[in-house]
């Protein structure tokens, strides 16, 4: 069946072009959406794309007019909480049309999600273990990802091209707001003193795990999320980084014994530009734990993972890879995997003294189901990774009709 698709903003990337490309080549019709400069550089050719340079707030009554035509019978998006996407649901929905949101992985590496409706907490996907468990023989056993030769090195290439295209052709889209909190410069001089502290870091993560490793009593680990990041402030009641970190210590420090520690890990991707670990080691010492309490801005995660007591996140990916290595997690915000069986379903509070595991055939139901379903083998940054994402991606759109 042949189908039409309106693309509204993808990553910053060459992947949302070429996908039109092969949609088109597959006999569907593909018209794509531009917000702004980087949006018209990654936008593929200008006979299929429409430029928005209207104003947010008129935003919604634009998509009225252009989904209410009928000419579109889907839409595609990267990210479906951006301030662009976001009227764009109920009217898609209103108009019978179908919604197909791409993010990053749920499970990592080597995957990237595509899902019906929305991801993460707007996702459909059943919260209840028995419906996995239900479906347990009919979901094929999760095939090991392929690499797709993913590099933080391609994938800055792009965004700083994605961010020098916003403002090469700023007069040309004065409305738009990006969703990123800080300056394309700002956010990539953090990165660059990051990078260059790098060693540093992994010198301390190293020596911190040997110590964690060899002492009594054990240890929490506690992964930030970006601050920025979406399902943070939109699907948490947190707003951000630092109300979760609160949070967390007041907690650990009331509740937890006395003989074990708490490891606060940056995000790799942090700019720098909060200084969590300030807020973090203040705040211990304010509440007399600053002796129990560590903030590492590196380490190996699995290792990490494999001896920690257990593991709090807000709904970070690392949930699951908590649950791979079998630790007992709670989920603070609304994540997928937050379900009895999988997380501590108790307050925070308790989950320091919890007797508490897992179950192993729960999650491999749940990830099976997930990876099949939700999961592509590929990645939005590298030559390789695109080509194999998007043959996914096509054969998961066209399969959706079926």
């Amino acid at each position: 069946m042949r189908r039409s698709y309106l693309a509204l903003q993808g990553t910053a990337s060459p992947f949302f072009s070429k996908l039109a490309e092969a949609l088109r080549t597959r006999g569907h019709a593909v018209q794509k959406v531009n917000f702004c400069g980087g949006d018209l550089l990654y936008g593929g050719a200008a006979r299929h794309a429409v430029n928005y340079e209207g104003r947010l707030g008129e935003l919604p009554a634009w998509y009225s007019d252009v989904i209410g035509g009928g000419d579109f019978t889907d839409v595609l998006m990267f990210g479906d909480c951006r301030e662009v996407h976001v009227p764009a649901h109920a009217i898609a929905q209103k108009a019978g049309m179908r919604v197909h949101v791409f993010e990053e992985g749920y499970v990592r590496p080597h995957w990237l999600t595509l899902e019906r409706h929305g991801v993460n907490g707007r996702s459909l996907l059943p919260r209840d273990p028995g419906w996995y468990r239900d479906r347990r023989k009919e979901t094929p056993a999760s095939p090991p990802a392929a690499p797709t030769g993913y590099n933080l090195r391609e994938r800055a290439f792009h965004d700083i091209a994605y961010r020098g295209a916003n403002t090469l052709f700023s007069r040309r889209f004065p409305h738009y707001r990006s969703h990123r909190p800080h300056n394309g410069f700002v956010e990539y001089a953090g990165l660059a003193w990051r990078a260059l502290a790098q060693r540093g870091f992994e010198r301390d993560a190293g020596r911190v795990t040997d110590q964690l490793l060899r002492a009594t009593g054990g240890y929490f680990l506690f992964p930030l999320q970006l601050n920025s990041d979406a399902q943070l402030v939109v699907h948490s009641p947190f707003g951000g980084t630092r109300p979760a970190v609160d949070q967390v210590l007041r907690s650990f420090a009331a509740h937890a014994d006395s003989n074990v520690r708490l490891v606060v890990k940056n995000h790799p991707l942090d700019t720098g530009l909060i200084d969590h670990r300030r807020h973090v080691l203040l705040l211990a010492q304010q509440l007399g734990i600053a002796d129990r309490v560590t903030f590492i801005d590196a380490g190996h995660l699995p290792t990490l993972l494999e001896y920690a007591r257990g593991v709090i996140v807000v709904n970070s990916t690392v949930g699951l890879s908590a649950l791979h290595h079998r630790r007992p997690l709670i989920a603070l915000g609304h994540a997928i995997y937050d379900m009895q069986g999988l997380t501590w379903q108790g307050s925070l509070d308790d989950f320091w003294k919890a007797e508490f595991e897992p179950d192993r055939e729960l999650y491999q139901a749940f990830l099976d189901y997930v990876i099949h379903h939700t999961q592509i083998n590929g990645d939005f940054y590298t030559r390789t990774g695109i080509e194999r994402a998007i043959r996914g991606a096509v054969s998961r759109l066209e399969a959706s009709h079926d």
